[in-house]
């Protein structure tokens, strides 16, 4: 298999990120408060078996290239607060509860978590037996729906965790560990920095040199995967779905797959102009959710933890689910970790099975020969886009290189739509939830669509039986809506006033007013949710 998986500092177990720019790792800083007692006890440390490094180097001397490159053993445990670690009272009331875990040998160790839950004012900082790493604090700020979280590998062959809580508190916090990740290669000595880039071949285009100019918008869906280690290994697009109600689904590579609970995706990672400089690595989003996958077309679907800020300027990228190729077709992606770069194939895309020779007859698009830059290491997961700007397939592997003008081969759409039979192994259950067989679907923009309406008349006194002007404001629209006016408001009936318009701008009615003391407009959407009741204004009325 060639996958283009950026494989150098690929990692198979789950560690949290080390770089501090995902919301799980967010620290609010401060000091673990038993640096400051005179004296305290040491906490207890946790039990854990002896780590056979010989025999993780061993297998990992015969792993398969397209394997993830491991540094770390991992190690089950059960370390909860009510069974391990012991409770200090401070002076003031308040409480902190301490618990040590060794695995000698380690050149640092990560903790999973099953269970995660600090309260408000509460607190958590994780440290080294010589204080020279200390991460924290966590609050609940870190907290994360679905009551898990990974904390950071803290340098060292132990850490100890250090919980808060105030005296006034009234909840407790819930702290349980199920994996120790005992790294065995020194993952801070070999990870990559987040701050190198550059490291692509130089036949590659920067996403915003001129080539790019009519991408603008897909490129905003396009994302870095990095791995917990915070390792750059893939590539993946935001993705629309038929009810256009910017569910977070992402998509990208089956073969990418691994420890996607803990991933983090990195947006707008790309220089600014088309010359090479970084871009920034602060637009991030962790921790994903699998909700379909299948081999034949190596693809999978994540849905993201948490809705992408309106602050990345997100899209949700459009798809054709046509079997018919397309007669020329764009890549967008993040070849060698690098900077967001584009690339082009003037020629139509081939129907092939993977490499020519593998896997499911008709599963891939193979791109005969980029016309204009190339695919790499890290590009895997990436979107094909049709001549229409719409996402065809995924990028699985291939021989093409800045060096070599020969093919990639991507997963059909067309094939992860319904192949395998089953909601987990197919597309359509969640892009088309309602079944409407809608075999294309244009891109989405993700920014909040609004939609503001203005007191009557400037805010004049309004009389029965008088005209006057209602006003309105819209942004960010890219469906329709539905304007409607009550003309009683303690209970009348809706009248529609404008049934469709999708155009940004500033409007107009006016109407005769009722009898009636207060009368009420309201804002609904037609085909884009997002703007659902966005509006409530109301105007008294009053008898001449």
């Amino acid at each position: 298999m060639i996958g283009k998986v950026l494989r150098i500092f690929t990692i198979s177990v789950v560690l949290a990120v080390m770089i501090p720019v995902a919301r799980a790792q967010i620290s609010q800083g401060g000091t673990p408060r038993s640096f400051a007692l005179a004296q305290v006890d040491a906490p207890p440390t946790a039990p854990l078996p002896a780590v056979d490094v010989s025999a993780y180097l061993a297998e990992d001397a015969q792993a398969d290239k397209d394997e993830p490159y491991r540094f770390g053993a991992p190690l089950e445990v059960a370390f909860d607060m009510e069974h391990f670690g012991a409770w200090t009272t401070l002076p003031d009331g308040g409480r902190i509860w301490r618990l040590r875990i060794a695995s000698p040998g380690a050149f640092s160790i990560g903790l999973l978590y099953d269970r995660w839950q600090i309260p408000e004012l509460c607190d958590l900082f994780l440290y080294n037996d010589d204080r020279s790493h200390v991460i924290g604090a966590f609050t609940s700020f870190n907290n994360w729906a679905d009551g898990t979280n990974i904390t950071q590998p803290v340098m060292g062959d132990a850490v100890t965790l250090e919980y808060y809580e105030p005296a006034e508190t009234r909840e407790h916090g819930i702290l349980s560990i199920w994996r120790v990740v005992h790294d065995y290669r020194d993952i801070y000595r070999m990870a990559r920095s987040p701050d190198d880039y550059g490291e692509s071949g130089s036949c590659n285009n920067n996403v915003n040199c001129t080539v790019g100019a009519d991408w603008q918008s897909q490129k905003r869906g396009v994302a870095m995967i990095l791995t917990s280690g915070g390792s750059r290994i893939c590539s993946g697009s935001l993705v629309n779905n038929v009810r256009q109600d910017q569910t977070p689904y992402f998509l990208t590579a089956n073969h990418c797959l691994g420890g996607e609970t803990s991933w983090i995706f990195m947006f707008n990672y790309e220089s600014p102009t088309c010359t090479n400089a970084n871009g920034p690595t602060t637009q991030t989003v962790a921790n994903a959710t699998l909700r379909a996958t299948n081999t034949a077309s190596d693809f999978a679907l994540l849905e993201l933890a948490s809705d992408v800020p309106s602050g990345y300027n997100p899209y949700f990228n459009g798809w054709n689910r046509v079997d018919a190729a397309a007669t020329n077709s764009v890549c967008i992606h993040h070849p060698a970790g690098d900077i967001k770069k584009i690339s082009f194939d003037d020629d139509a895309s081939v129907s092939d099975r993977y490499l020519g020779s593998s896997g499911v007859t008709g599963s891939h698009w193979k791109i005969v020969q980029w016309d204009d830059g190339t695919t790499e290491g890290g590009s895997s997961g990436s979107p094909l886009f049709d001549q229409n700007h719409r996402i065809t397939g995924q990028l699985h592997g291939g021989y093409a290189s800045c060096t070599s003008l020969t093919s990639d081969w991507y997963g059909k759409f067309s094939m992860s739509w319904n192949y395998g039979g089953s909601s987990s192994s197919r597309l359509s259950d969640w892009l088309d939830p309602d079944n409407t067989s809608v075999s294309t679907l244009d891109g989405l923009d993700g920014v909040a669509a609004s939609i503001t309406v203005t007191a009557p008349n400037g805010g004049e006194t309004l009389y029965a039986g008088d005209a006057y002007t209602i006003t309105w404001t819209s942004q960010n629209l890219s469906g329709n809506v539905k304007i409607e006016l009550n003309r009683s408001y303690s209970g009348g009936t809706w009248e529609t006033i404008i049934a469709s318009t999708a155009n940004d701008g500033s409007y107009s009615w006016t109407v005769t007013t009722p009898t009636a003391t207060a009368a009420r407009v309201r804002i609904s959407g037609v085909t884009q949710t997002t703007v659902t009741d966005v509006s409530d204004a109301n105007f008294a009325i009053v008898q001449r």
